[in-house]
This record gives C-alpha cells, sequence and structure tokens, in this order.
C-alpha cells in the first residue's frame, strides 16, 4: 500500500479523471494526448505520472467510471414497475441522451471500434462493461418472460446483446447523419418487434 494521498493529490487525481473521461468520450482515445487531458484538468504535466502509470491506465478509468455510471438501475425490479416497463424505460432513458449536437455517442461503443488492436486491456474493459450492461438487461428480461409479459425462446443473454448492438449501431449512425431518427426507429420497432 502506498502512502496517504494529501487532499490536495487526490483532488489532482479526481481532476485528471474527471478530465480525461470527458475528451475520451468526446475526441476519443487517439485524438486525446496527455497533454490535453493535463491542460483540461489544470495540473502541470509532470503530475500525471504520479497519479496514472500510462494514458491506458487512465482510459481504463475512464471506462471504469463511465460503465459504473450506466442507468442499469432502472432495470432492476427495485426500481418498480413491471419488466417490461423497466426495460422500455431504460432504452427511452438511453435514446433520450443522444445529442447528436455533441456527437458523442457512447464511450463504450466509441472505444470498441477504435481501440481493440491497440491495447488488450482497454478491449478487455470495454467487453466487461457491455457484458455488464447485457446482463442486467438480460435479468430484465427474463423477469418479464416469467412475468408472461414476453414471449420467445432464444435465450435471454442473445437477446439482450442483440438489443445493446441494435442500440450501439443506432447511436453510430445518429451521429454520422446528424439525426435523432436511427435511434427514435431503433426505439420504436425495439418496443414494437423485439420487447413482444
Amino acid at each position: 500500500m502506498g502512502r496517504p494521498r494529501s487532499p490536495a493529490s487526490a483532488g489532482t487525481r479526481q481532476r485528471l479523471s474527471e478530465a480525461a473521461l470527458e475528451l475520451f468520450h468526446a475526441r476519443g482515445y487517439n485524438g486525446t494526448s496527455v497533454q490535453d487531458i493535463v491542460s483540461a484538468a489544470g495540473a502541470p504535466k509532470g503530475t500525471f505520472y504520479n497519479h496514472f502509470a500510462s494514458k491506458e491506465a487512465l482510459a481504463l478509468d475512464s471506462v471504469a467510471r463511465y460503465a459504473a455510471a450506466m442507468p442499469l438501475d432502472l432495470l432492476d425490479e427495485k426500481h418498480g414497475g413491471s419488466p417490461l416497463e423497466r426495460i422500455t424505460a431504460h432504452l427511452r432513458y438511453l435514446v433520450g441522451l443522444t445529442d447528436t449536437s455533441e456527437d458523442r455517442g457512447c464511450l463504450l461503443g466509441n472505444l470498441a471500434t477504435e481501440i481493440p488492436a491497440h491495447s488488450g486491456a482497454l478491449r478487455d474493459a470495454v467487453d466487461a462493461g457491455f457484458a455488464r450492461w447485457v446482463d442486467a438487461l438480460a435479468a430484465a428480461i427474463t423477469q418479464a418472460r416469467a412475468a408472461g409479459e414476453l414471449h420467445g425462446n432464444e435465450p435471454a443473454g442473445a437477446l439482450a446483446g442483440f438489443i445493446i448492438s441494435s442500440y450501439e449501431g443506432a447511436v453510430a449512425r445518429a451521429k454520422a447523419a446528424g439525426s435523432r431518427q436511427p435511434v427514435e426507429e431503433f426505439l420504436a420497432l425495439t418496443v414494437a418487434r423485439i420487447l413482444t
């Protein structure tokens, strides 16, 4: 265990972490330099390596923070509503986050297309973020089937993965088109044709 960080040091780490998440989401991994991150954090460049071993380590931190903040609690039965209502609320929430004026998309989806050849650790972290999401959605799908709200016999995990992949594709198309139409179509078709 290392020595305790001073409050100022902890603040610098937090600022670096927040700036990195913002920049990786807006510009991507390859489009963000360590200098960009320290500048955005208002930290001297020399302090970066006091907190993170590399840009990759900071990207891993960003993926963990992003994945932890995903609104998976909307799928949990503690949230209230029937399983199908919770699934639909989760998807509506995600579609509501799509802002084509910012061109950000989903950090997991963005990094998934950018980093596989560059970093096995980052690839694995992104995959783990998706797996956590698939598991949460699959659990809600299983509950919806048990409640008689959904039919079909494909594995819940496969259906959840298909829905998430469809959402990610719709977000990518929305970014390219500068229009919310692809995500709106995703939501309408998923609710009307897939979640039946």
